[in-house]
């Protein structure tokens, strides 16, 4: 049976005793070890354009150097899920090497006149890559797959390449991704192994999203997501026949083993989403070779001049009908030095960890709501489980964002109005204490376009700021969210849902705030952004659902902690229902509440009481509800009150 996610089990890893030079596809232009790979853009994400043995030679190279990465194969509903899931769209960006796995991709990248030399499946490349690491004496490591796979996908293996060295199997439990322990229990066993390749058969994004938990961990490994490749080594499913796969008609044959879970993502979802990729693409291809335009850029990195490129920086190269480029790597950096103002063009994505000066959190929310009244305490000191407030939360994700980009600490300003309380979640926690700074509005009437105006005084031209709205409940990570908005390369960069309309997160360089009058309410959404657009290049990362969700009232609150959480899925007798119940309960330290009351989304703070039998449903309880007494849609106040909150009465269920 095909491995789905959250259909696994547990196996002991079992030890087993047991570079060539990338041929140029674009033009033989110097390159990074890292980066200088020819690529193109298709339907927004960069695919490598580089055949099965490139592919190979290019891990086995940077493997004898002593660096690892990640290897992503996406197909046709990888693609639609980075269109519509903003953290698996950067776990792509993010990959070292990103190939099509799909005939949809190959058609489509003919169609808009930037063909890809080949498909490189990862059901192909396990036994590829493991015949060149045997030939190369490097090890390999099998993870995940049904019960059973693993092991006799590597038995088939080693049948076939007899010096392979066979580092390891592993089948996790279910459910081991939200298992701390179990995750510790595998990095510690991954690390022991030390496999130069760790292949992981988890399905898609389930792989994607554990290889980018460990991959830190074990800097010299290649990662690759090969999905259901164990179970077609040890034949307990049939892969299709050559020539189906050559025809783009896999997916039929996957269709006619397992029709009732995959008729929805093949046929329902899959063809039109197909059908649409294939149609844009062939409208990028008539423009290109009857309108003169330029297709989805063709891109190489690195011109050797590591005075004006650092690695990762990106040129495109027009190229002619014959697919020869019109510009040699000399006459592009020759350019370069002539006309300094090219160079800006060329900033990667990367460039923002020198120019990256601190989150901005804006904390307009931070003055009493009817919620904040009600519970006597900060919007920011609301819990959201696992111990964390809205604000710790906040603090966590910016110190990862310092950890992704190599800094010590990232900068936090939380700028709230005067008179607004002061959250206090934080100062149980030192380091946290010590990595914000809490900054107070004196002026009045300003709006956010004019704060941070304010604020941009403190900054040079090309320095980069995060800003984001402090009153809300993020539901991807931040740094995910960064790399999505660093892609873009606007001046300005917007997180964006609902046809465009601005969420509360922006990546913003400083020069553009310099546009705002000094003076005056300026609203940052309404009147500074398309002020800024005018003059600048202002990007929107488009988001089919929320990133974040904003905390104004008890059912914003209890919306975002039901985003937050993972859902629950409900057994049903009919296999093609899909019943899905999101269910939580927050109970924070000092709460009193009896083993026999029933609390389902909601929010039991400090010192509230449930009594015996009592029943809480989407509420948040500061104060008491009684025996055997109901609280639906309610906020059970409590009698404490900080200086600055209105004082209200004790309110009982």
């Amino acid at each position: 049976m095909h491995v789905k996610e959250g259909e696994s089990s547990w196996s002991n890893g079992v030890e087993q005793t047991p570079v060539a030079t990338l041929p140029p596809l674009v033009h033989p232009l110097p390159r990074s070890a890292r980066s200088g790979l020819p690529a193109i853009m298709l339907h927004g994400i960069r695919l490598n354009a580089i055949d099965e043995q490139a592919c190979i030679d290019y891990i086995l190279t940077e493997s004898e150097a002593g660096r690892g990465g990640v290897v992503v194969t996406p197909n046709v509903d990888h693609l639609r899920r980075c269109r519509q899931d903003v953290s698996f769209s950067a776990l792509v960006a993010e990959a070292d090497l990103v190939v099509a796995d799909g005939m949809p991709l190959i058609w489509a990248s003919r169609l808009q006149a930037t063909p890809l030399p080949q498909r490189v499946a990862g059901s192909d490349l396990i036994s590829s890559l493991s015949r060149a690491c045997a030939a190369k004496g490097k090890s390999i490591y099998l993870l995940g797959g049904d019960p059973g796979t693993a092991e006799a996908a590597a038995k088939v293996l080693s049948e076939r390449n007899p010096q392979l060295k066979i580092a390891g199997t592993l089948c996790p439990v279910q459910g081991f991704e939200n298992d701390e322990e179990r995750m510790q229990e595998i990095i510690f066993v991954l690390q022991s192994a030390r496999p130069d390749v760790v292949f992981v058969a988890l399905g898609s994004p389930k792989q994607e999203r554990v290889i980018d938990r460990i991959r830190r961990t074990m800097p010299r490994t290649w990662w690759l997501g090969v999905g259901v490749s164990f179970s077609f080594l040890s034949g307990t499913v049939r892969r299709a026949p050559v020539w189906m796969r050559k025809c783009g008609l896999e997916w039929v044959h996957r269709l006619a083993q397992e029709p009732r879970r995959l008729f929805k993502r093949y046929v329902v979802v899959g063809l039109p989403f197909a059908t649409h990729l294939l149609g844009r693409a062939a409208v990028r291809g008539i423009r290109v070779r009857f309108f003169n335009g330029q297709p989805e850029a063709v891109q190489t990195t690195d011109l050797g001049m590591s005075d004006i490129l650092s690695a990762e920086r990106q040129i495109e190269i027009v190229r002619s009908e014959n697919g020869e480029a019109q510009q040699s790597a000399d006459e592009i950096a020759a350019r370069l030095v002539r006309e300094p103002s090219l160079q800006e063009l060329a900033n990667p994505p990367s460039a923002i960890r020198g120019r990256l000066r601190g989150l901005i959190l804006l904390g307009g929310g931070v003055r009493p709501t009817r919620l904040g009244m009600a519970v006597g305490r900060s919007v920011l000191d609301l819990p959201v489980g696992n111990g964390k407030t809205v604000l710790t939360r906040w603090l966590d994700e910016a110190a990862e964002v310092a950890k992704a980009q190599g800094m010590d600490q990232l900068p936090v300003r939380l700028l709230v109005d005067r008179n607004a309380i002061e959250p206090v979640s934080h100062l149980a926690d030192q380091r946290q204490a010590e990595s914000y700074r809490l900054e107070r509005d004196q002026s009045e009437y300003r709006g956010t376009g004019g704060l941070l105006a304010n604020i941009a005084v403190d900054y040079q031209d090309e320095d980069i700021i995060l800003v984001g709205n402090a009153a809300q409940v993020l539901l991807d990570p931040l740094a995910a969210l960064l790399a999505s908005l660093r892609k873009t390369r606007g001046v300005v960069s917007v997180i964006g849902h609902r046809e465009g309309e601005p969420s509360g997160l922006m990546l913003i360089t400083c020069k553009a705030l310099r546009l705002i009058p000094k003076d005056g309410f300026v609203d940052m959404k309404e009147q500074a952004l398309p002020f800024i657009a005018s003059n600048y290049d202002v990007r929107v990362v488009q988001c089919r659902r929320p990133t974040g969700l904003p905390i104004r009232s008890l059912s914003d609150y209890i919306s975002a902690l039901r985003a937050l959480h993972q859902p629950v899925r409900i057994a049903v007798a009919d296999p093609w229902a899909e019943d899905w119940r999101s269910t939580f309960a927050v109970i924070e330290p000092g709460a009193n509440v009896s083993s026999s009351a029933r609390i389902h989304d909601s929010v039991i703070l400090s010192g509230g009481t449930v009594e015996a039998g009592a029943v809480v449903v989407r509420s948040v309880v500061a104060g008491t509800v009684r025996k055997d007494r109901k609280a639906v849609d309610q906020c059970v106040e409590s009698t404490y009150r900080p200086a600055g909150f209105p004082v209200a009465a004790r309110s009982e269920v």
